[in-house]
């Protein structure tokens, strides 16, 4: 019979994950590709409707632009419900509330794009729910592999951009973006059949007294029917305000800067690069889109790379280093693409580094946002990581509009005049999330999550000691 020993993850000593724990994996990971499908399609779609809806920049601005509003009030919504409810419910309500709103878009009125933000505020506020999904993965899976088994996640989470361009290639013109809209119900699928695959976390079970489902639930994942929970399980969490994360300082203070930090770098980069490609190189908009998939094919392979790195030498030099090597590739790409450095026909490869070395941070950056938390706060925490990426998502595109003196703040005007100081205003931010790791990240590596409640704990053991003494 297996046992969990206290400070322990049940998960210890496993050396292969069981055919559960790959199902797992793979409903989490297809389950948030299609989620982000859902959440880039706009994008594309906004390209087939900007002359027949006479939509001016403004319009655009607030369309694409409400998923950000969303997603702050989900980062805020969804941890609380996965701490208190549970991290399962958060994964299948939050799917099936996405795939209602994609296909609520196929039916939006002639120029309804009032109607469209509000379903998109509602894409947004359930693609918050992602770092759940991922700290749901954590609790179900080995320690020593949690970062790679993570940026597995994360790497299958990336092709929701491919399955956005791809949309915008093909599929759109093929049978029209009301069509394509419904299939974005394709998420209500994976939420359906991990309501009755996947059982609830065993840490949140345990947190909750419920320590015969925890028993159930860490047995579904090794397979084994005869494991059994240690005498001294964690007591039953106490119920707790959203502002309790501000025990956790450190957690608070490195999950806010790394995010919004490599967020609004990398998204900068995201909306830069195809217009600057086009007017540096001379590339056509559709080969600038090309090029663009290439590279987002080269930042799969980085995530994973990064991952196993993470797994290696540890989060904080993995997730620093990609992260600062990105910015001096963005500084080396802003003085190539001005001319002031080597030729400007090189500008793609400064630019295809930076790009490569975000991914890889961002794939750092989903394991240690979740797995730094207690896990009475895992939710809570997790959600606050995903409130302070909308905040990037929102802060990249603004700065990239003041630094280009440009009042259009979904796509500020990319012009060679002006490319030295918005890369350097992008290779800040990623300035700000790399410094962040290498001085006052927290360490993960190897550590069991049932370590950081230990943690968190500490305090209230000493409270406690204190009062008995007295």
């Amino acid at each position: 019979m297996l046992q969990a020993q206290p400070g322990r993850s049940p998960f210890q000593d496993q050396s292969t994950l069981s055919n559960n724990q790959r199902i797992l994996l793979g409903l989490v990971g297809i389950g948030s590709m299609l989620e982000f499908w859902d959440a880039f399609l706009i994008g594309f779609t906004m390209a087939f409707l900007i002359k027949p809806w006479g939509l001016t920049y403004g319009i655009m601005g607030v369309v694409l632009l409400a998923s950000g509003v969303g997603a702050i009030v989900g980062g805020v919504v969804w941890g609380k419900v996965a701490d208190r409810f549970g991290r399962k419910p958060v994964f299948v309500v939050s799917l099936l509330l996405l795939a209602a709103a994609s296909v609520g878009l196929a039916f939006t009125p002639e120029r309804g794009w009032i109607y469209m933000s509000v379903l998109r505020t509602v894409i947004g506020f359930c693609s918050a729910g992602y770092f759940i999904q991922i700290a749901l993965v954590q609790e179900f899976t080995p320690p020593k592999r949690r970062g790679m088994l993570t940026g597995i996640v994360s790497a299958i989470t990336t092709g929701g951009l491919l399955l956005g361009a791809f949309s915008g290639a093909w599929i759109i013109p093929s049978i029209g973006w009301r069509w394509t809209f419904l299939l974005g119900a394709a998420p209500a699928l994976i939420a359906l059949v991990g309501a009755f695959r996947i059982p609830e976390s065993p840490r949140w079970l345990a947190l909750q007294g419920r320590h015969d489902a925890a028993r159930k639930s860490v047995a579904w994942a090794l397979g084994d029917t005869a494991f059994d929970l240690d005498s001294e399980a964690p007591r039953p969490a106490p119920s707790h305000s959203w502002f309790d994360i501000l025990r956790c300082p450190r957690s608070v203070l490195t999950t806010a800067l790394v995010n919004i930090g490599l967020i609004s770098g990398y998204y900068g980069v995201v909306l830069w690069a195809p217009t600057l490609m086009s007017q540096v190189q001379s590339f056509s908009p559709v080969f600038a889109s090309e090029v663009m998939i290439g590279f987002s094919v080269l930042g799969i392979l980085s995530r994973l790379a990064a991952a196993a790195l993470a797994d290696r030498v540890g989060r904080r030099k993995t997730g620093g280093s990609f992260a600062l090597a990105a910015a001096v590739a963005l500084l080396a790409a802003g003085y190539v693409g001005h001319g002031d450095l080597f030729s400007t026909q090189w500008f793609w490869l400064p630019l295809l580094v930076a790009f490569v070395f975000a991914d890889g941070s961002l794939s750092v950056c989903a394991a240690y946002s979740t797995e730094i938390w207690p896990s009475r706060l895992r939710g809570t925490g997790s959600g606050f990581a995903g409130l302070a990426g909308s905040v990037g998502k929102i802060l990249g595109p603004m700065g990239l509009a003041l630094t280009a003196g440009s009042s259009n703040v979904v796509m500020p005007s990319a012009t060679v005049s002006v490319i030295v100081p918005a890369f350097q205003f992008l290779a800040f931010c990623l300035c700000v999330c790399g410094v962040t790791y290498l001085t006052i990240g927290i360490e993960a590596r190897g550590k069991s999550l049932e370590t950081f409640d230990e943690t968190a704990n500490e305090p209230e053991a000493r409270l406690d000691a204190s009062r008995q003494r007295s």
